[in-house]
């Protein structure tokens, strides 16, 4: 764990509301994902408020399920930066946060700066089907709730098995962290009028899977030693590079 970890956790939970006025954007360019940048600065807002809460649980989960908790990581769809931002904190990690859109980019840069952890977590633009990293760069590659907007799931699994280095692990899925956790959450977003039900999300964009696809996909990559853990933590597919 990094020396100053204590402060910025307790920060991650207490202060969210000073991430979101420090990260307001003004630029204009279009997005690839995102659209627009108003589009983008809400997700930043719903994921330094709302799922504030989740980083450090599931970044310590991460840590212990894998046992990797030095040497390089990559965080695939990694937003603003948040679950980066908790495994460096919480580790000997040095993560590249990757990125398909340039908003998330800059809210990511920005957080990061707040948390002053510029020398362990790197912002790069790029996308899972074409991962900018040479072959065996990463101990571990991880991705919290991307893995419904890939396009190809057995290039993106192909591509994260490609990057990873011998012995190295992945750790891909989504969820909140714990049952308790969850709960909370959507009671709030309830009660504010925002309905976000698991088994039937609002938000048409993300991608049902037919029975057995994920696996299917997995196997396609040409990956052999993986497990899938669906639980009160979320739904995650580890997998290591033996």
């Amino acid at each position: 764990m990094r020396p100053d970890a204590q402060r910025i956790i307790a920060t991650f939970a207490s202060e969210p509301e000073r991430i979101l006025t420090d990260g307001i954007l003004t630029s204009q360019y279009s997005d690839p994902f995102w659209k627009t940048p108003s589009v983008a600065r809400q997700y930043g807002t719903f994921a330094n408020t709302d799922f504030v809460r989740i980083y450090p649980v599931i970044a310590n989960q991460i840590l212990d399920r894998t046992g990797i908790t030095d040497g390089t990581c990559l965080d695939i769809g990694s937003g603003p930066g948040s679950l980066a931002i908790a495994l460096a904190t919480l580790s000997g990690l040095n993560v590249t946060a990757l990125d398909s859109s340039p908003e998330m980019f800059e809210l990511a840069q920005k957080n990061i700066c707040k948390w002053g952890i510029e020398q362990h977590v790197t912002p790069v633009i790029g996308d899972v089907h074409a991962i900018p990293a040479p072959d065996a760069t990463f101990h571990l590659v991880v991705s919290r709730g991307s893995y419904h907007f890939w396009n190809d799931l057995p290039v993106a699994f192909s591509e994260v098995f490609r990057v990873l280095k011998p012995g190295g692990m992945a750790y891909i899925g989504g969820g909140y962290g714990s049952a308790r956790i969850r709960d909370e959450i959507l009671a709030k977003r309830k009660k504010r009028g925002i309905i976000d039900n698991p088994e039937h999300p609002t938000r048409t964009r993300f991608r049902k899977f037919r029975a057995g696809e994920i696996e299917e996909s997995i196997e396609t990559a040409g990956i052999t030693d993986y497990r899938i853990i669906n639980d009160d933590s979320g739904f995650w597919i580890i997998f290591r590079k033996v």
